[in-house]
């Protein structure tokens, strides 16, 4: 694949557009491996930084919350703006120092953005980039704010995070006209080849998450400042319960390994980096996660894991990830087994290899 040579005109300038900049682990290495491959390809990219939080989102918050609390719900308030931006520090200064990035952050994506700085390409994707209940104005994921505009449309590993349709009638009908004006269309699951033909009319081509698209290497040197730890277990959970951090501690303690458990919100502190989370896999002598992404990165640095289920968020991202490396037997319910085999890491390599190739042609076919 690295040798194939791209004609100088036909090299772009691309935006991409992907769910808000946050204090996102996997979220914000989706998004900077997506633009390292597109400026290994040769183009121009840039990422329309959106959704900086303000108080009015506060505010709307708080009125949903309340009313959802009428209704006997179980739900929280945000942060306040200024909470948040503490806890996003350190995450966004990797976003800023590392990825390009739009200015000014917008507060939603707009056809002045892509005027602005002459976009001949918008890539939508990765991560659950086609989700309703993480995308208030859904059918601006479809590129609705360009629809009269002359560019190309692509949208590269785009998930819905689901095998079950979230859209309603209103959005199926909207986003099915939207999604016809792409010049091609990737998911990162199987399930989303499937959902959209059956509610968008579209043909689909499954692919990987960016993440995977990267070497364990081209990681490695973002932490290689950061000495190395003696062999633990890193347990990565987004969604602690008791029953989970038991079977982490018991896991641990009958191999004689210290652990450590981090969760999804406690970037509290400027040590806590994008750099720092990818050395606890660069380390773990095993991992245990109930993350996509935490997944992603246990295959790409060949760490030997297991996955909790999770439900809650969507199963079927891990199920097509790990059946394309033939290892769903490594997703577990919340207690984890006495007995653990070592994956095969020559046969999951090989396989991701393949994938790598046939993810970086469609994407520059498709471009």
């Amino acid at each position: 694949y690295s040798s194939i040579k791209i004609p100088q005109h036909l090299f772009m300038k691309i935006g991409i557009l992907t769910q808000p900049l946050h204090a996102n682990y996997g979220g914000i290495l989706q998004n900077y491996a997506l633009q390292q491959v597109l400026k290994q390809m040769g183009h121009e990219v840039w990422t329309i930084d959106y959704g900086k939080f303000t108080w009015i989102n506060w505010l709307d918050n708080v009125w949903r919350v309340l009313a959802h609390k009428l209704l006997g719900h179980k739900v929280h308030f945000a942060m306040t703006p200024p909470e948040k931006d503490r806890i996003e520090a350190p995450l966004r200064r990797f976003a800023e120092e590392n990825i390009q990035l739009t200015i000014p952050r917008c507060k939603r994506f707009n056809k002045k953005v892509v005027g602005k700085y002459g976009f001949d390409a918008l890539i939508v994707g990765s991560d659950q980039v086609w989700r309703p209940m993480y995308n208030y104005n859904i059918e601006d994921c479809f590129l609705s704010f360009v629809s009269h505009m002359n560019i190309k449309r692509v949208a590269y590993a785009a998930s819905f995070g689901t095998d079950k349709w979230e859209f309603t009638q209103q959005q199926t009908e909207q986003c099915a006209v939207l999604a016809k004006r792409f010049d091609g269309i990737s998911v990162r699951e199987k399930s989303g080849v499937a959902l959209c033909n059956k509610y968008l009319g579209v043909n689909a081509t499954h692919v990987l998450d960016p993440t995977l698209l990267m070497k364990s290497q081209d990681y490695i040197k973002l932490c290689s400042h950061i000495s190395k730890r003696e062999p633990f277990v890193f347990a990565y959970v987004l969604d602690e319960s008791e029953e989970k951090i038991k079977s982490i501690v018991n896991f641990a303690e009958r191999r004689g390994l210290p652990y450590f458990i981090k969760g999804a919100d406690n970037t509290v502190s400027d040590d806590d980096t994008i750099e720092l989370w990818l050395s606890y896999f660069r380390d773990a002598a095993f991992v245990v996660t109930d993350s996509f992404h935490g997944t992603a990165f246990s295959i790409i640095f060949n760490k030997d894991f297991y996955v909790f289920g999770n439900e809650k968020r969507g199963n079927s991202r891990f199920d097509s990830l790990l059946e394309t490396f033939n290892l769903k037997d490594r997703m577990v319910n919340n207690i984890l087994p006495e007995n653990i085999e070592s994956i095969d890491w020559e046969e999951v390599n090989i396989k991701r290899e393949k994938a790598i190739t046939n993810s970086k042609l469609w994407l520059k076919q498709n471009l």
